[in-house]
């Protein structure tokens, strides 16, 4: 049985639902903005304190069904601004609200057209106006992302002083300290965002094929149901069904276990399963020949394994020393019969082996203090990754504000436009938010001053946060502004 809401009816608590999310994740917003307390998921009726804004609307579950499908549909911008980009799940969520609160007396078809004219120019005056990343402004970007913490952008600046590659891990100790470790960054992920995506002292089975079967490695699985001994499997393919099993497993939490793809592809593909053999003290397994061996004497290890959707970074265990294998490629690539193109792969391989990892570890006084600190450089640190890829764009919300500027000075005519107006309008409403005194109680306006330099104050956000986010706004708005009815299951308008 089922419930239906049409037109008005429907989209107004929809609404209403948004405003009422907004409001909780818009507070954390800018240095000046506050923590909220919200329910801690891995322990019952345990709350902890945070300004992590996709932990806000992660954490938000309103009584009424339809109101609740609202939070729902701006929670997707900000896992999918999370998901792409780490950082900026506040401003998605800001820009989302603003545009369905602006548009939502429009033509639906008005709408679309007003989005799809505007963006793609907002969009060209944020990369007009960006600026690559000096290695010495790590620490603006990284201060800005925690809430305007000068500690923590200095750590993070320490740590991109020493590597490219910064992990986040909580401390045994009161204190954040950082330490330099041996470990790779592969540009692969794992099979399943289901899988576990940190791992702590894994054991390692390194395939070369495809895993169409669990058969021959039933000891390791079995040992991956405690929690202290999670295993990390590499290959090639997986077979669908083998792939469900262990999802499921995963999901019930009767397996503490992640399946990822092996790097490189032919011969480059063979010769990297060889230094990762040495790198975690293990054997390749070719999976063809899995029912003639012993495969518990191939098992390799690792310190920690963690798993983003673009990368895996893999540190090694302190007891394998890989020293001699570094050796052996530089003396095979210093010979002067080898080609050109074989001493670049070479130089590649080695560059893995001898990298290193910059490990921040994360402490606090209690254990809530502890988890909202390590969020906060969670969020850091993806800021500082994006701003490296893609470049600066003023911070505060004044890249999208001025956006709103720049864009009106080419076309005089756009202001005749009222739906491309209130997309314009909207840009300005996280830098509002951030700049809470700049707006006029006697005038009723609001001082926007266009000559206002970001960049020379060191207030500065990454493009790519920034872009992610207004796109993901986007997206969500034009769902909620087109819908017309609701279809409720009676599960869900009888939950409360």
């Amino acid at each position: 049985m089922e419930e239906i809401y049409f037109n008005t009816e429907g989209k107004e608590k929809l609404i209403e639902g948004i405003n009422k999310a907004n409001k909780a994740v818009a507070s954390t917003m800018g240095p000046n903005g506050t923590t909220v307390i919200i329910p801690n998921s891995k322990s019952y009726n345990t709350y902890k304190v945070t300004k992590d804004g996709v932990s806000v609307i992660n954490s938000i579950k309103l009584k009424d069904p339809i109101e609740n499908i609202g939070v729902e549909l701006l929670r997707q911008a900000a896992n999918k601004t999370v998901e792409e980009a780490g950082d900026g799940t506040t401003t998605a969520t800001v820009l989302a609200t603003a545009f369905v609160n602006n548009l939502k007396d429009f033509n639906t078809v008005d709408i679309n057209k007003a989005f799809d004219e505007i963006i793609p120019k907002v969009l060209e005056q944020l990369k007009l106006n960006s600026r690559e990343l000096k290695r010495e402004d790590i620490k603006y970007v990284a201060s800005i992302s925690a809430n305007n913490d000068i500690q923590i952008g200095d750590t993070i600046q320490s740590a991109f002083n020493h590597s490219d590659i910064v992990k986040i891990e909580e401390s045994k100790s009161t204190e954040d300290y950082l330490e330099l470790v041996s470990g790779m960054k592969l540009d692969i992920t794992s099979f399943s965002k289901n899988f576990l995506t940190e791992l702590v002292n894994p054991t390692f089975l390194l395939l070369e094929g495809k895993l169409d079967k669990l058969d021959n490695f039933k000891s390791q699985i079995e040992a991956a149901q405690n929690p202290d001994t999670p295993l990390v499997i590499m290959c090639e393919d997986i077979h669908d069904s083998v792939l469900h099993k262990l999802e499921a497993y995963v999901l019930s939490g009767n397996l503490y276990l992640t399946v990822i793809k092996t790097p490189g592809f032919g011969s480059f593909r063979r010769d990297l399963i060889s230094d990762l053999a040495i790198f975690i003290d293990g054997t390749p397994i070719i999976t063809k020949m899995t029912p003639n061996i012993n495969v518990g004497g191939y098992v390799g290890k690792l310190e920690s394994v963690k798993i983003t959707p673009n990368y895996t970074i893999l540190v090694k265990h302190d007891d394998v020393d890989i020293s001699q294998r570094i050796l052996s490629l530089e003396e095979l690539k210093n010979q002067i019969d080898i080609e050109e193109h074989q001493k670049d792969l070479l130089q590649k391989r080695i560059e893995y082996l001898r990298s290193e990892i910059s490990i921040i570890k994360v402490g606090g006084q209690t254990e809530l203090e502890m988890k909202e600190r390590y969020d906060r450089y969670d969020d850091a640190v993806k800021a500082v990754t994006c701003a490296l890829e893609e470049g600066i764009v003023e911070g505060g919300g004044l890249a999208l504000a001025k956006s709103n500027i720049g864009i009106q000075m080419y076309d005089n005519k756009i202001h005749k436009d009222k739906t491309k107006m209130a997309i314009l309008d909207s840009l300005l409403n996280p830098y509002m938010i951030i700049f809470k005194d700049k707006w006029s109680i006697k005038d009723g306006k609001y001082n926007f001053n266009i000559s206002e330099n970001m960049f020379e104050q060191n207030i500065i956000d990454p493009l790519k946060v920034t872009r992610c986010a207004l796109e993901n706004a986007v997206s969500v708005a034009k769902t909620i502004l087109s819908t017309e009815a609701i279809v409720l299951h009676e599960l869900s308008w009888n939950q409360n």
